[in-house]
């Protein structure tokens, strides 16, 4: 992250599959890139849970991310699967990348990963240099949670719940478990923490790992005002992948569009 108060980035590749298997939106987004066409550019891409789907279906999508373990996963994703004259990956930040393509037709933040941007600073950063790389006209989606304002009084957790098993395909059985460390006001950042108990066959522990798990929660006006002062028409708010208008809960599905050039 660019500002060095900001919470730290943990990797956790060896769960994400795993922990993140949504898949409601991957039509949200088929349906966008049939509107915009060929190249699609998705930031945060983790480890091709959308780039996958989206190249099989013919598209050319280039995907950055901070993780080098994550890109590595997706790689061979990719290449196992025959997609890679479609997909191009870059190691980068989403505040700051430059990728020789400058006439992306879509660019796209899915999963909340916007929250992970903790400063009005990293979010306008990310904001305008996708803005650059896009075609005039081309499209641009944001996708944060919208607050539920129960969090705002919600205290401290002392104990994990659980949020999941899953076992991993070397037959381990993992324990994920989640609980809500504190909340700082002032910078609109909600802590969390995910625990991941993993055992083997035999009900022995291998490995415990506790990561942070830290969102700044962005408003939906805020967010719009973020948008239009980066040079985006906002022409879309949904609340879901169903294209539902916002209503003030679940999602803040937010599409942007680059101005045509006069």
């Amino acid at each position: 992250m660019t500002q060095t108060e900001a919470p730290s980035y943990v990797d956790y590749s060896e769960y994400y599959d795993f922990a993140h298997f949504q898949k409601d939106d991957i039509p949200f987004f088929l349906d966008y890139a049939r509107e915009c066409g060929s190249p699609l550019l998705e930031l945060a891409c983790g480890t091709g849970r959308l780039i996958v789907p989206i190249a099989e279906a013919g598209y050319n999508i280039t995907g950055i991310d901070l993780s080098a373990k994550m890109l590595s996963i997706c790689r061979e994703r990719v290449n196992r699967l025959g997609l890679s004259d479609r997909v191009s990956l870059v190691e980068a930040n989403m505040t700051n990348f430059d990728l020789p393509e400058k006439q992306f037709a879509l660019a796209y933040v899915p999963l909340r990963s916007f929250t992970h941007l903790f400063t009005q600073k990293d979010q306008l950063s990310c904001l305008h240099t996708t803005f650059a790389h896009l075609r005039p006209g081309g499209l641009f989606i944001v996708v944060v949670f919208a607050l539920n304002f129960s969090v705002l009084a919600k205290d401290s957790e002392d104990s994990f719940r659980v949020l999941r098993e899953f076992d991993l395909p070397d037959g381990n059985h993992v324990v994920q478990s989640q609980r809500f460390a504190k909340h700082d006001r002032a910078k609109q950042i909600l802590y969390f923490e995910f625990k991941f108990e993993e055992k083997d066959r035999n009900g022995l522990m291998v490995r415990e790992r506790t990561v942070p798990m830290d969102m700044r929660y962005t408003l939906r006006y805020e967010l719009q005002l973020l948008m239009e002062r980066a040079g985006f028409e906002v022409v879309d708010v949904f609340q879901d992948y169903e294209k539902r208008p916002f209503s003030g809960k679940y999602e803040i599905i937010m599409v942007g569009r680059k101005p045509n050039e006069k």
